[in-house]
């Protein structure tokens, strides 16, 4: 019994031996199976939990990308603003100085209206002084003539006075001589014969003063009337005089009204170069303001058109490599 139950015992020990040992073998399989699935398992789950970080960073460089592409979508409308403000201001310069250059051109006009009535006036001003300096020679001719007419009357009526003291001498001295006669006649008693010679004296004597008187008479009528011619002359000088210092007064006047006009039209000469300098200086200053203001706005374009293109962030290699990092990652998490 016990050799029997033996011999049937081995083989049944030999299989449960040999089944121990397959079980061994497939728990010890199944073990490094585990471990190399629990491995698996790890490392998918920090794979995992990488991919879930890049995610979440994708997310946010996503989401700082939009935040930044709205800044940029403001800053770029604040910018199309300034431009805009920049482009207005532009224009109302530009005008501005189309204003400036119509009054420059104006005030041009009216410097050179202003100039030629300038020298008109002053062709004006130097025929006038001729017709002044002609009448002042006229005028101090006329003087002359006046004075030498003056002198020569001065002469006449010396001379008449002279004539009339000698008229008188010789009227003094023909009655001292007939008085001698007379009383040398009588004091000799003469008769008949000296009778005769005091005839004849009585008949000279009148004679001799009719005719003196005849001849004093000639030259006084002579005197009177060169005093009238004299008076005639002397009172047309003087009107002539006066008529020429009334000229002379009325040329004074013109020609101080037309130095004043002169002076007037030189000042606003003046004053017109002045606003024309000042005018170009400002239009000068305009043009370089314009300059300033086009150099700045082609520098905005520019540099908007640099900050666009940095904006189109999406052509970029970088973003490309994200996007499919990231959709590969989406993929691998769906497919688990």
């Amino acid at each position: 019994m016990s050799c029997s139950e033996k011999t049937t015992v081995d083989p049944l020990l030999k299989d449960l031996d040999e089944k121990k040992e397959s079980f061994r073998r497939n728990v010890v399989s199944l073990a490094s199976e585990l471990k190399q699935v629990r491995g698996r398992l790890v490392s998918q789950e920090q794979s995992f939990l990488k991919e879930t970080q890049s995610r979440k960073e994708a997310e946010k460089r996503g989401k700082n990308l939009e935040m930044e592409m709205c800044k940029l979508q403001k800053r770029l409308e604040e910018r199309n603003c300034q431009l805009e403000a920049s482009a207005s201001a532009a224009q109302k310069f530009i005008k501005e100085l189309e204003e400036i250059r119509s009054q420059l051109n104006a005030t041009k006009q009216t410097a050179e209206a202003s100039a030629g009535s300038v020298q008109s006036t002053e062709v004006q001003c130097s025929m006038l002084k001729k017709q002044l300096d002609d009448k002042t020679r006229s005028l101090q001719e006329h003087e002359d003539r006046v004075t030498q007419l003056g002198h020569q009357l001065d002469n006449l009526q010396r001379d008449l006075g002279l004539r009339e003291c000698s008229e008188k001498q010789l009227k003094e001295e023909l009655t001292r001589i007939e008085r001698e006669i007379t009383e040398a006649i009588a004091k000799a008693g003469i008769g008949s014969t000296d009778c005769t010679l005091q005839k004849l004296l009585k008949d000279v004597s009148p004679m001799n003063f009719e005719r003196m008187n005849r001849l004093v008479e000639v030259k006084d009528e002579e005197i009177t009337k060169l005093k009238d011619e004299i008076r005639l002359m002397s009172g047309h000088w003087k009107h002539k005089t006066k008529e020429l210092e009334s000229q002379l007064e009325k040329q004074r006047r013109t020609d101080q009204d037309l130095k004043k006009k002169v002076l007037k039209l030189e000042f606003c000469l003046q004053e017109t170069r002045s606003q024309t300098r000042k005018l170009q200086r400002k239009g000068e200053r305009r043009d370089m303001e314009i300059k300033e203001i086009r150099d700045l706005m082609s520098g905005k374009q520019q540099r908007n058109e640099e900050s666009w293109e940095r904006q189109k962030f999406w052509d970029n290699s970088g973003f490309k490599i994200v996007v499919s990092m990231s959709m590969l990652m989406l993929v691998v998490v769906s497919k688990r």
